[in-house]
């Protein structure tokens, strides 16, 4: 898969970058974590709550100003005295919030009025920090349902817009990334509310672990942090050969010694063609037709092997690509890590209980019905 060098690559990685941790400063900015001590200088993770939002907060100005934010309302280096008083109290994080909430607006604002794909790329951000954050804050807010923000947040309408602004930006930013998000989305899309309903929420130290580093994985992807083939350790490249090998027999193998024989044929013989033709071999209407049959792919032998050379390097790059998006989508996925795959036999259960209840409920209505006349 090759990297996109569109200029306006950049500014759109940070918008994304950006959008991402404005969106994560908002949604876990009480939840900084305990601070480890096992570096002798103090890492990110050591540091105490007060320095990590700080930390944030200047690391999301500096992809402000990379993506092109110039107002001075959108300002977040003005929100660092705030920032630090976050952690202490529900009450300063929350005024934190409203004031992050202001400048998130803003730089909205400002994006959108400069450049329309920054502006989708930053919303694009939120989106996928949104995607972990929502769910994680839910466990810890009592009047909020772990199961209503799982189902809320990987619902179909909500899914779709993130693929419709991947899909504005695929061109822009890295393509190969897009394509393997973009499969993944749909992924979680269509088996989160059926495990849900089997197993119910997963424990929220899987939502920290597992659904965390799905969506890491996905800003990666989409920012181009990694190249997808990055993703795939030794033994995960053995297999892509074998399943790309596969992948080709299946699909062409009808049409692999036809084509050959046509190919082959036209090559080997493309200048005895034209030979007849100078010397009125044959009738003019199949000279003609074969002419420019040959015509098409070249007149001549060399040429005719340097058309198929580049038509076959273009079809191998494809089938390439594709079956590097599919395995990278196969082992970046932590789905199964998160919500374990529904049992068949739990799964008949549990509907087959839904049915019943559904008849008992009908059968209960029907006898509160006054009895006609």
């Amino acid at each position: 898969m090759t990297e996109s060098t569109n200029p306006l690559e950049g500014g759109l990685v940070a918008a994304v970058e950006l959008g991402w941790r404005v969106a994560e400063l908002y949604a876990l900015v009480d939840d900084t974590g305990e601070p480890s001590s096992d570096t002798l200088l103090p890492a990110h993770s050591s540091l105490e709550p007060a320095d990590q939002v700080e930390l944030q907060l200047r690391a999301a100005a500096g992809d402000a100003r990379r993506a092109g934010v110039r107002s001075r309302s959108a300002s977040l280096e003005r929100l660092v005295e705030c920032a630090r008083e976050s952690p202490s109290s529900r009450e300063a994080a929350e005024a934190f919030r409203t004031e992050l909430r202001r400048c998130h607006i803003e730089i909205e604002k400002d994006l959108w009025a400069a450049d329309e794909g920054a502006g989708k790329a930053y919303e694009l951000g939120n989106g996928l920090s949104d995607t972990y954050s929502r769910v994680c804050r839910s466990y810890r807010h009592p009047q909020e349902a772990p199961s209503v923000a799982w189902r809320d947040v990987f619902c179909p309408e909500r899914i779709e817009r993130l693929k419709k602004l991947l899909d504005d930006l695929q061109s822009r930013l890295n393509a190969g990334g897009v394509t393997v998000v973009r499969e993944q989305l749909d992924l979680w899309c269509r088996e989160v509310p059926r495990r849900i309903e089997v197993r119910g929420v997963p424990p929220v130290e899987d939502v920290r672990g597992a659904l965390r580093r799905q969506t890491v994985i996905w800003r990666q992807l989409v920012g181009g942090d990694k190249q997808p083939e990055a993703y795939l350790d030794r033994g995960a490249r053995a297999e892509l050969r074998g399943e790309l090998r596969e992948m080709v027999w299946k699909r062409y193998r009808h049409w692999i010694l036809p084509m050959t024989a046509i190919l082959s044929a036209l090559v080997f013989m493309s200048e005895q063609i034209v030979d007849w033709y100078e010397k009125g071999g044959l009738s003019s209407g199949a000279v003609s037709a074969l002419v420019a049959f040959a015509g098409s792919v070249g007149i001549t032998r060399a040429s005719a092997l340097l058309a198929i050379r580049g038509r076959l390097h273009q079809w191998s790059e494809l089938l390439w690509n594709r079956a590097v998006a599919q395995k990278v989508t196969s082992v970046t996925l932590t789905l199964d890590d998160v919500l374990l795959p529904p049992d068949p036999r739990q799964k008949a259960v549990v509907e087959a209980a839904g049915r019943l209840g559904k008849r008992v409920k009908e059968a209960v209505l029907a006898r509160r019905e006054p009895a006609s006349p």
